[in-house]
């Protein structure tokens, strides 16, 4: 297995440098038809499979096919002769460096022993990563064994949200119930473009080429770029067929049918790949010249040829690996004053990876300035302060990132910029903070380089300005002790404030503190703090904290985190973590736990013991659910937020309480109700609303005991353009059976 894990390396090795002219080669060709760009694919996809190549003079890929001599196991000073000297020289220093000298009292080269070790793990994640494939492809083939066939191969069902292709030897196309007939049109149009072009065929053999490739990050990229252009491509195709300009309704069916990507091996799906990017090329489509066609192709074959051969080799005897040569192994195996990289001291246990650790700086006082345009949350473009801790761990995360990396293309829109100011009598020291929020790197700009920093320092620094109570150094002791009990770090005080704990034992109609409260107290219970006893107490002090930690994984990709402490009388009676303006239900204690862990039950079955019906939830639960329906749209119209929070389920108005929310807000004072429309910060859930007028209501699925949907056919109309559209529009509105003492509820509106 050694010889063919070398023959894949080289393999891999030249096909990366194909990858990336082709990626070059891309860019003249953005506004030619994109059939030309996913062609080229084909040639980095040969050089990934074939071990050999056609030899002339002339080659544009500057590799030789066989860097990596399958003698390499036998060579006293093994080396690599890729024909670029800077590739050579920075490997075979690599490979000097980091493997002893082969010996004759050894029976086996040290080389060898790597090569053996790679092979295995190759092995291992090539097995991972196909059966992974696998069983994607077997989840996918289960969800549709219940479709029902239209007409030919096309066949409906309600299990998915997107049209697709599957099949390897019959296709069929899937598509979602429900569609209209233009986008259905369209969608069958472009998935039989997918089968005449074989494209079925292709995903999955360029996905098994880029498993047997795990270890190379450009094959990856090959591949994700291969699958835009073959979208993208297809789309084009499909408009050219119509001699009417359908872009903008293409465009609308792409945006309708479009779903997150499920996944490395997805289906050919209509509306999962790169929907933004297809939008755009959509909507700038024209139909291209005969002299564009022309010179594409032209373009397209001269480069195919180019990179499918590869140049003769002129073997030398100075060129030969190895021959006669023998050098004396360096003894200088580590690299000299090697520092550890940012992250690595922000994560570690070393003194520096707390602001609470931090305690030795020449400077009193720190500012940091947000650069960007794009605001966000923010509440504030500055901040400074002078709290010793703070400055203390800033300086110290400035002087150990000390991991160069690569100049970069720092300047767009995902990536926010600021300016870190350290002062002191006699001066001060400044740099500047990047942090790609798109792929959560961050950087540093100082002394004239560029250097690699930890996200958890970018997020850091980014909080100061998201908030404008900061309240630096913490002045309750208790609490920060409290939590560093548990493993967790308090950076400073959000915000502080005095709220009434409301019942928190007997819930009836949603009340926003009243569940917020009585939701984390179970959280705050797993660490023996129990607020029950002050339910229907007044003047209670609660404390939001920054959290430095971040959240676990299983929350990613949300990391902030807050620590919430409520006291009565200065004694703290409570405690738990949220994310802040995320789901309500994105909250831990402080030992870890989530909600149904602590608990041992499901928040439906939490609230079926703990919620009262009152006498409108009375009069609901003997509904029928499309009477509910009805009941939520005349409570829109008549204004009636109470009656319409009445018809919501309440595991639905809970998740939402904290959602789109300042980060120093402890939740959402007015409930959120769906298909108004209304800016979450005004103070009524009917300020952009002027009408909604219900004329049907017809089921689109079995009901079973648990829920049922239903397509609503409803008259919006809005004052203001946010997020809905004004005019007659369908719905469907899921609804689930809460208790039997609050009957059926609404649980949202959705397409």
């Amino acid at each position: 297995m050694r010889g063919f894990f070398i023959e894949l390396l080289n393999m891999s090795l030249s096909a990366s440098f194909v990858a990336l002219i082709v990626m070059l080669i891309r860019l003249p060709l953005r506004k030619a038809p994109k059939i030309y760009s996913y062609v080229l694919w084909a040639v980095v996809l040969f050089r990934l499979v074939c071990p050999f190549t056609f030899q002339l003079p002339v080659s544009a890929v500057p590799v030789q096919p066989q860097a990596i001599p399958h003698n390499i196991v036998y060579s006293e000073s093994p080396s690599i002769q890729s024909g670029l000297p800077v590739v050579d020289q920075a490997v075979n220093t690599a490979i000097e460096r980091s493997l002893p000298p082969a010996s004759p009292s050894k029976s086996v080269n040290p080389i060898q022993i790597a090569l053996e070790i790679g092979s295995y793990l190759w092995l291992a994640g090539f097995l991972a990563l196909l059966i992974y494939g696998m069983t994607s492809y077997l989840h996918i083939k289960k969800r549709v064994m219940t479709a029902i066939r239209v007409h030919d191969n096309i066949y409906e069902t309600d299990l998915i949200q997107t049209p697709f292709v599957l099949g390897l030897i019959r296709p069929k196309i899937y598509i979602p119930t429900g569609l209209g007939e233009q986008e259905l049109e369209y969608v069958i149009e472009h998935e039989r473009t997918h089968i005449k072009r074989f494209d079925y065929l292709i995903k999955p053999i360029a996905f098994l080429v880029a498993c047997f490739h795990w270890f190379n990050p450009l094959v990856w990229i090959s591949y994700a770029l291969m699958a835009r252009d073959m979208e993208l491509s297809a789309d084009e195709s499909v408009m050219k067929r119509y001699d009417e300009d359908i872009r903008g309704r293409y465009s609308h069916s792409l945006l309708a049918l479009s779903v997150k990507k499920s996944g490395l091996l997805s289906p050919l799906a209509f509306g999962e790949t790169g929907v933004k990017k297809r939008v755009k090329n959509v909507l700038q489509y024209k139909k291209p010249a005969f002299w564009v066609s022309v010179v594409s192709v032209v373009l397209v074959a001269a480069v195919s040829l180019s990179l499918v051969v590869s140049k003769q080799r002129e073997e030398t005897p100075g060129s030969m690996p190895n021959q006669g040569a023998t050098q004396t192994p360096s003894t200088d195996q580590t690299p000299a004053n090697q520092t550890p990289s940012a992250e690595q001291s922000a994560n570690s246990d070393s003194p520096t990876s707390t602001p609470e650790a931090s305690n030795q700086t020449m400077y009193s006082s720190v500012s940091i300035e947000f650069l960007s345009e794009m605001i966000g949350f923010k509440a504030t473009t500055g901040f400074s302060t002078t709290d010793p801790r703070t400055i203390a761990y800033i300086d110290t995360i400035l002087k150990t990132s000390q991991t160069p990396t690569e100049e970069k293309d720092l300047n767009n829109y995902y990536t926010n910029q600021y300016a870190v100011k350290l002062a002191n009598d006699h001066g001060g020291y400044s740099c500047k903070l990047y942090y790609d929020t798109l792929y959560d790197k961050a950087y540093l700009v100082k002394d004239g380089g560029l250097y690699e920093t930890d996200t958890d320092f970018a997020r850091y620094i980014d909080s100061f300005l998201e908030n404008s109570h900061i309240t630096l150094p913490i002045d309750n002791p208790d609490a920060v002790a409290l939590f560093k009990s548990y493993g967790w770090t308090l950076d400073y005080r959000i915000n502080a404030i005095t709220s009434k704990l409301s019942d928190i034992n007997v819930l009836s109609s949603f009340q926003p503190n009243a569940y917020y409260f009585a939701y984390n107290n179970e959280l705050s219970k797993d660490i023996g703090l129990d607020m029950s006893e002050y339910s229907n107490t007044s003047d209670v002090r609660v404390e939001i904290y920054r959290i430095h930690e971040r959240m676990p994984q299983e929350f990613n990709p949300i990391k902030d985190s807050r620590g919430i402490v409520l006291r009565k009388g200065g004694k703290i009676i409570g405690a738990y973590i949220s994310a802040g303006r995320h789901s309500a239900f994105n909250a831990i204690s402080l030992k870890g736990n989530r909600f149904e862990k602590v608990t041992g039950r499901t928040v439906n079955e939490w609230m079926a013991d703990r919620v009262k019906a009152d006498g409108m939830e009375e009069r609901l639960a003997k509904l029928k659910p499309e009477q509910v329906i009805e009941e939520y749209f005349t409570a829109l119209e008549n204004k009636d937020a109470e009656m319409a929070g009445a018809c919501i389920s309440k595991k639905t108005l809970l998740e939402n309480l904290t959602a789109n929310m300042q980060n120093e807000n402890l939740y959402n004072e007015r409930v959120a109700l769906p298909l108004t429309d209304s800016d979450p910060q005004s103070k009524s859930s009917f300020d952009n609303l002027k009408l909604a007028k219900l004329s049907k209501v017809e089921p689109i699925d079995e009901r079973d005991n648990n829920g049922i949907t239903y397509r609503v056919t409803v008259n919006l109309q809005y004052k203001n353009l946010l997020s809905v559209f004004s005019g007659e529009q369908s719905w469907d509105c899921s609804m689930v059976y809460e208790s039997p003492q609050t009957g059926w509820k609404i649980v949202g509106f959705g397409h």
